[in-house]
């Protein structure tokens, strides 16, 4: 991608952006999560996790499988606190939030999600192994230094607890088909990149072990994939928006799509 400066080291295959901001949590307003950008950000959050929402109800019944029970949840990178209310409706235990965005957090709170703070994991105000699982949905690929991130997460986990992590496969197919067009070269809010042997390593890195990872899907509609199609073709799906804007059955259907991304599990 051109202006786009990207460092990779040869030795653990880890892939970073060598001119990122001083700042990176500056961009995280009210305009991340509505926008015109096909592809930073959010074009419309709010509407996006009307279906978004089947994805963290088939993520939190996975890891319910795993961890056996419904525990204290901990989703670092919480948004507009959707994943978190999903929790609560489904019974989890206690649920809590980490988002840096004091605009989400204003907003999640509005919807009633309780224990959500406005600050980084560094700083949160937080019980150590305290909580059963720790998530990191699409987040990790903003986060500045990945392993010394992850290495918090680990002190606030119980023994045998669980971190989950989704992040893009920079080692998967979409990849290697689009290469410079991969739709998740975000530049100045992607800064770490990981495939599933980089991102197992950052794992056992910071302390985790059993570690898994996977390909895994996104529950999109119809609407959203179109929207984020723009990128390569604006005014053919500007005007295929318009078109099953027409068709409402159409334009919300949902499915599992396989997007070009990664989910990892560690245990402490």
């Amino acid at each position: 991608m051109h202006g786009y400066h990207l460092t990779r080291c040869e030795k653990c295959r880890f892939v970073w952006d060598s001119n990122m901001s001083e700042n990176v949590l500056l961009q995280y307003d009210k305009s991340y999560f509505q926008n015109d950008n096909p592809k930073g950000g959010y074009t419309n959050y709010f509407e996006g996790m009307k279906i978004n929402r089947k994805t963290f109800v088939d993520r939190l019944l996975k890891i319910e499988k795993k961890l056996g029970f419904k525990g204290k949840l901990l989703d670092v990178g919480a948004a507009l606190g959707d994943c978190l209310e999903v929790a609560q409706n489904m019974g989890w235990d206690e649920s809590h939030g980490i988002e840096v965005s004091a605009f989400a957090v204003k907003e999640a709170r509005k919807k009633g999600v309780k224990n959500i703070q406005n600050t980084t994991l560094e700083k949160a105000d937080l019980p150590k192994n305290f909580f059963d699982v720790i998530t990191y949905q699409d987040v990790i690929e903003h986060v500045p230094d990945p392993i010394k991130e992850l290495k918090i997460a680990y002190k606030y986990l119980k023994k045998g607890g669980l971190i989950f992590l989704v992040t893009p496969d920079i080692g998967g197919y979409w990849h290697k088909l689009l290469k410079s067009m991969w739709y998740h070269y975000k530049p100045g809010e992607h800064i770490m990149y990981f495939s599933q042997s980089n991102l197992k390593l950052a794992l056992e890195l910071s302390g985790f072990k059993n570690v898994e990872t996977r390909i895994t899907y996104h529950v999109l509609s119809v609407e959203y994939v179109l929207s984020r199609l723009r990128y390569y073709s604006p005014f053919v799906f500007d005007n295929l928006i318009k078109l099953i804007s027409f068709f409402p059955k159409l334009k919300n259907f949902a499915f599992k799509a396989y997007t070009g991304e990664i989910e990892a599990w560690g245990e402490k």
